[in-house]
């Protein structure tokens, strides 16, 4: 993806990787405003899993690209240049030789002074190539390996622990006053957790991870977590967590490109055809981003249950400029309403389910039921002919479950996948000529829907930048691991035209701007008709100095929903209108010292409903002194919403690994303090404490997660030792 909305999310964390290298030097809000425009798109998963990106952007730190031998796959993986800029990188160097300096990047038209600051920490130039290869003594000598623990617990009970106290000697009381069970009583206890009144497990959060590393060549580890509420060995949960996750993985054997064993990513294309892992909406304040860039097979170090492969792949290199990728996965996943039923004349019942089951909870016997009910089995491949100007790829997948999926069918879902297995196959190409990078990838499911992605990135000077992308889903396209540029959730029933420009005025200035024109031609949830709609977002940049940097953004949205008004027969489509309006300053007090402050305001209008409100202002600071052991980060913020609808994101600071972009909604006050301690040349602990405050709430939250009172806060430990 073009300039790092999915690289951006992991960059913050990767500067982190090593506490004696001294890495105060790095533009760190403008990658945490990459890692909130990636995430602001997710919608309320406020704790997002992207490890795997972060752990990309962290090798890479510490074993940087060398730009006078590496590839645009290679340098693809950063997620922080454009085709252009690469194609202007290798053009460079064939014309003038190998580059002396990183600074001579500055004498290639289409790297921008922004650009080079942001990668220079992912790169170096080297007049030799370092060998792929290394002895068995090698790369114990060199080998680096990571061992991390955390975990987090809430300070108020919620009623799924009703029948418990908590390390704090909480326990629940219910807001209404109303008498609780004796949960005392081992029977009523019993009864409590075989009818899913509580929760089976303890309220901790855990996490355990080990990895081991040499350069890009090799990695192996595996993990593991076990959710709020999951028993831990006992139970349902003799062994321990709740999942469980292990890789092996090797790059560069000679014409074996890579080797992957266990749990691993596949993605290929533009993520039309094939794309295992998490992927984001393409759409930000980088308005250039546009383009997904595949990186092949990659190790899984998440904890998503569902968005990996289980199994093994292989790259190999038959011939020179082609590259053949083969992958097989057998895993399983949980899935809802499991039935079985006899067929007249059938040898074996048949087994059907309604819908997938994403969350990975299970801490009821109800969510225990629906865990690993389903049984995926994939296969696939990918040939590519690569130049340095030109690339061409095939793919082909196919995936099939052990039991058949017959959701309740209604209008709007009547063309989605239905059944017990879905081939893909797709083409894709990038051609890079001069100033100008053309690209696209059309893909087609087995009953014959189409979905095609095609578009242009063009550098219309160095200081100018213009992106367009035309996509076209039909709405009986089954993209089932599809990750399609798209307005929607999913790559069907859709049609648009996204226009992006970037102007970089001097080093200080730049605007971004995009307007993105959609139609659906088929109904949607909640949306009883066919609708379009458009969005458009515009933000000014001003850094003066590295010190100083501030931006100011605007963002209008309009789309065609269900009246939520009472109506009879098929409720009418009103427009739906969003504008945000933000304002973000951070400033450099000294070396040690930063402040940031944003003030954000939100409009919706749900046709003749009335217009809600929201607004969310906060100050953070952040004290790294030094040559110090510790670092503090601070937040307080005060927000005000009219409606859930007029929710805030915004981007928090967490433990390394942790992503946290919460809404804010309601009315109240959130803080948080984070503070970091390296009492050992390899050892880290992080202590973290948060919480929010709302006005006029005796309640939060709902069912089992429901809060009695006006607060809710949570504490995170976690220790990283590395050897």
């Amino acid at each position: 993806m073009k300039r790092g909305l999915l690289a951006g999310c992991a960059l913050f964390a990767a500067f982190h990787v090593s506490a004696q290298e001294d890495d105060r030097g790095v533009p760190r809000d403008l990658i945490e405003q990459r890692i909130e425009a990636a995430a602001e798109n997710l919608g309320d998963d406020s704790d997002v899993d992207l490890t795997t990106l972060f752990d990309v952007l962290t090798d890479r730190y510490t074993d940087p690209i060398d730009l006078n031998h590496t590839s645009a796959e290679e340098l693809n993986t950063l997620g922080l240049l454009t085709d252009v800029q690469i194609g202007a990188l290798f053009d460079h160097i064939h014309r003038d030789g190998p580059l002396l300096s990183i600074y001579e990047l500055q004498t290639i038209n289409a790297w921008d002074a922004r650009t080079i600051e942001l990668v220079r920490p992912f790169v170096t130039v080297r007049e030799r190539e370092q060998g792929a290869r290394a002895g068995f003594k090698e790369i114990l000598r060199n080998l680096t390996q990571e061992v991390t623990i955390r975990s987090q617990v809430n300070v108020e009970e919620r009623r799924g622990f009703q029948d418990r106290t908590n390390l704090f000697g909480r326990e629940y009381a219910d807001p209404d006053g109303d008498p609780l069970a004796d949960a005392g009583d081992p029977a009523v206890r019993d009864s409590l957790r075989a009818n899913n009144k509580v929760y089976l497990g303890s309220p901790y959060k855990l996490y355990l991870r080990y990895r081991a590393r040499y350069r890009n060549n090799l990695s192996f580890g595996f993990t593991a977590e076990k959710d709020e509420g999951e028993e831990f060995f006992r139970g349902s949960q003799p062994n321990g967590f709740d999942f469980y996750s292990a890789h092996l993985f090797i790059r560069d054997l000679g014409r074996v490109k890579a080797i992957a064993l266990g749990d691993y990513q596949a993605q290929f294309g533009l993520g039309l055809t094939y794309w295992s892992g998490l992927a984001f909406s393409s759409k930000s304040s980088y308005s250039l981003n546009i383009k997904r860039n595949a990186s092949g097979l990659l190790p899984y170090t998440s904890v998503n249950e569902n968005l990996f492969n289980r199994g093994a792949g292989i790259t190999v290199e038959p011939v020179r400029h082609v590259e053949v990728t083969a992958f097989w996965s057998r895993n399983t996943l949980d899935a809802n309403s499991v039935a079985v039923s006899d067929t007249a004349g059938a040898e074996t019942p048949e087994i059907t389910f309604s819908s997938f089951q994403e969350d990975g909870f299970h801490r009821t016997n109800n969510e225990l039921a629906k865990k690993d009910a389903l049984v995926a089995q994939t296969f696939g491949g990918h040939i590519a002919y690569r130049r340095t100007h030109f690339q061409i790829g095939v793919t082909g997948a196919h995936v099939g479950f052990d039991a058949t999926l017959n959701k309740d069918v209604k209008p709007y879902n009547q063309f989605e996948f239905q059944g017990d297995g879905n081939t893909t196959l797709g083409a894709d190409f990038t051609y890079l000529y001069r100033n100008a990078s053309f690209f696209g990838e059309v893909a087609r499911s087995d009953n014959g829907g189409i979905g095609l992605n095609v578009g242009t990135l063009i550098a219309l000077d160095r200081r100018v930048s213009l992106a367009l992308l035309y996509r076209d889903y039909q709405r009986d396209f089954h993209g089932l691991y599809s990750v399609g540029f798209a307005e929607g959730s999913n790559p069907w029933n859709e049609r648009g035209l996204y226009t992006g420009l970037e102007i970089r005025a001097s080093r200080a200035w730049v605007f971004n701007c995009y307007f993105d024109q959609f139609t659906f031609p088929w109904l949607r949830y909640q949306v009883d008709a066919p609708t379009s709609g458009y969005e458009a977002l515009g933000q000014l940049n001003w850094s003066p100095s590295k010190k100083v940097s501030l931006y100011v953004r605007m963002r209008h949205e309009d789309k065609g929903y269900n009246t939520e008004l009472p109506e009879q027969g098929i409720d009418a489509i009103v427009r739906r209108v969003q504008n945000n309006y933000r304002f973000n300053a951070s400033y450099k007090v000294s070396d040690a010292i930063g402040l940031r402050t944003r003030v954000e305001v939100v409009d919706f209008k749900r046709g003749d409903a009335p217009l809600d409100h929201g607004f969310l202002i906060y100050q953070d600071l952040v004290h790294r002194p030094l040559h110090s052991i510790w670092e503090i980060t601070l937040r307080a913020a005060l927000f005000n919403t009219t409606s859930y609808d007029a929710r805030v994101y915004a981007y928090e600071n967490d433990l390394i690994g942790v992503f946290s972009i919460p809404p804010y909604y309601g009315r109240g006050m959130r803080w948080y303090a984070m503070l970091r301690l390296t009492p050992l040349r390899r050892v880290d602990l992080w202590l973290r404490y948060g919480a929010w405050i709302y006005n006029g709430q005796d309640r939060i939250s709902s069912g089992l997660q429901e809060i009695s009172g006006p607060m809710k806060s949570d504490v995170k430990v976690q220790v990283r030792v590395r050897f």
